[in-house]
C-alpha cells in the first residue's frame, strides 16, 4: 500500500530489495549472494547442489525452503522447513516461513463462494486509485483498490461493524516510518458475487480523505483478498473481475491470455501479501513489488534504482505528505521507460521519498514497486495458481 499526492502519503507494512542473470544452473556464485541479490533460479540449484553432497546442511534446506514458498511450492517447501525446526527449534526464519505455509493452507480452507463463472464490481472512481463498493460484515463500504496490501481497515469502521482488534506490532510506512497497527477479523468480505468468509485484516488510519475529498473510503481491499480467487483489475474496463482460483480456471485463463498476445511473466510471493517479479527501469533490471496503491505515480524507487537507471529527480517540485507514520518528502520524476515482459510504457511518473523506503528489509535486492500510472494501462491480473502476472 504505497499512496502518494501532495500531502498525502500512505504505504503500508511491507517486507523487502540488481540482479545476477538468471540461469537456473548451478554457479560458482555462493548461493547465498545470489539469494541476496534476487537471482533465486540459480540460488536454488546451488542449494540442491549442496545438499546432494550434504543432505543435512541446515543453511541450503533453509535457503531452498525459501525460495519454495516464494514460488508458492508449499509441498516442497514444507518438509525441508520441518527439517531445519528439527534441528533447530529457535529458528526464528523456519518457523516463520512455516506459519506462511501454514497461513496459505488456512486461508485456501476457508469457505469462498461466488455466483456464477465470474461477478464483475464497477469501479465507483479510477482517480486517483480504483474504488469499488464492499460489503464488510454485511455493511456497505468503500475499498480502495491495492495490491500492495492486505484487509485493511479504517479504525472507525472496524469499530462500527464489531470487529474486535489486537495489537499487531510495527507497520513500515512510506518513508521507512513506522508506526503501530492492530488485527482482527471480518466475518464475511464481499464484492458482488464474491464473498469469502474469515478474512483477517489490518486497523490503521488509511488517510484516504487526503485522495478521496468527495468520496469517503472504509478501508483496502488487496493481496489477501484476492488470493482467494482469480482477480483482473481491470483498469481498461473499470472494473475488478473475480473468478474461481483453480488449476483449470488458471490454465484456461492463460491459454486465453497467451492467444491474445498479453505481457506475462513469472512472480514470487513473499509474505502474505507481496508480488514480486522482475521489471526493467531505462537501463536497470532487478525484481520490483507490484503495488498498485501508489496514487500520483507508476513507480516507487529504492535509492539503489536511482544511480542504477540514471533517475533525474524533480528536487524543486518535492512536496511534504503525511503517511502511517507521520510526514515524509515526495520528489517525482519521470522514468524514460519501464517494462514488464513485453508490456512497455514512456515518460512513467514516479515518487522517491528521501528520508527512507520500506524496500531494504527484505532479506534481497529490491530495486522499487511498479504502480498505478504504469498498471493502469492494462487489465492486470495477478494468477496464484500459475504464479504469474498477466497484462492485457
Amino acid at each position: 500500500m504505497l499512496r502518494v499526492v501532495p500531502g498525502a502519503i500512505v504505504s503500508a507494512v511491507v517486507f523487502a530489495a540488481a540482479t545476477i542473470s538468471l540461469t537456473g544452473k548451478a554457479s560458482s556464485v555462493p548461493a547465498e549472494q545470489l539469494f541476496a541479490a534476487g537471482d533465486f533460479q540459480a540460488a536454488a540449484a546451488a542449494y540442491e547442489t549442496t545438499l546432494r553432497t550434504a543432505p543435512g546442511d541446515r543453511n541450503a534446506m533453509l535457503g531452498l525452503a525459501t525460495i519454495r514458498v516464494y514460488e508458492n511450492d508449499l509441498n516442497a517447501a514444507e518438509p525441508l522447513l520441518d527439517s531445519v525446526i528439527y534441528s533447530d527449534r529457535q529458528n526464528m526464519r523456519a518457523s516463520q516461513l512455516l506459519a506462511e505455509v501454514q497461513r496459505r493452507r488456512a486461508e485456501a480452507a476457508r469457505r469462498t463462494t461466488l455466483a456464477g463463472s465470474e461477478t464483475a464490481v464497477p469501479f465507483l472512481t479510477a482517480d486517483p486509485l480504483p474504488v469499488v463498493r464492499v460489503e464488510a460484515n454485511g455493511r456497505p463500504a468503500n475499498f480502495i483498490i491495492d495490491t500492495g496490501a492486505d484487509v485493511v481497515l479504517e479504525p472507525s469502521f472496524a469499530q462500527a461493524i464489531g470487529v474486535k482488534t489486537a495489537p499487531s506490532g510495527n507497520g513500515i510506512f512510506a518513508g521507512g516510518l513506522r508506526a503501530p497497527t492492530e488485527k482482527g477479523m471480518l466475518a464475511s468480505l464481499s464484492l458482488g458475487g464474491a464473498t469469502a468468509r474469515d478474512v483477517p485484516v489490518h486497523v490503521l488510519p488509511t488517510h484516504a480523505a487526503e485522495l478521496f475529498r468527495k468520496l469517503p473510503i472504509d478501508g483496502i481491499v488487496g493481496t489477501t483478498y484476492f488470493e482467494r480467487y482469480l482477480v483482473t483489475i481491470d483498469y481498461l474496463s473499470d472494473r475488478l473481475v473475480m473468478r474461481p482460483r483453480s488449476p483449470d480456471v488458471s490454465a484456461a485463463f492463460q491459454a486465453k491470455a497467451r492467444s491474445d498476445g498479453a505481457a506475462i511473466v513469472p512472480f514470487y510471493w513473499v509474505g502474505d501479501h507481496f508480488v514480486i517479479a522482475r521489471a526493467q527501469v531505462n537501463d536497470a533490471s532487478g525484481l520490483f513489488m507490484f503495488d498498485s496503491g501508489l496514487a500520483g505515480g507508476g513507480l516507487m524507487p529504492s535509492k539503489q534504482l536511482l544511480v542504477a537507471a540514471g533517475i533525474s529527480l524533480h528536487e524543486t517540485a518535492a512536496h511534504t505528505g503525511y503517511g502511517g507514520g507521520g510526514a515524509v518528502t515526495a520528489i517525482p520524476f519521470v522514468a524514460q521507460r519501464v517494462a514488464v515482459g513485453s508490456a512497455v510504457q514512456h515518460g512513467v511518473r514516479g515518487l522517491y521519498t528521501p528520508e527512507g523506503s520500506p524496500f531494504g528489509i527484505f532479506p534481497f535486492a529490491l530495486l522499487g514497486a511498479i504502480s498505478n500510472d504504469f498498471l493502469h494501462h492494462y487489465a492486470y491480473t495477478v494468477d496464484f495458481d500459475a504464479m504469474k502476472i498477466v497484462l492485457e
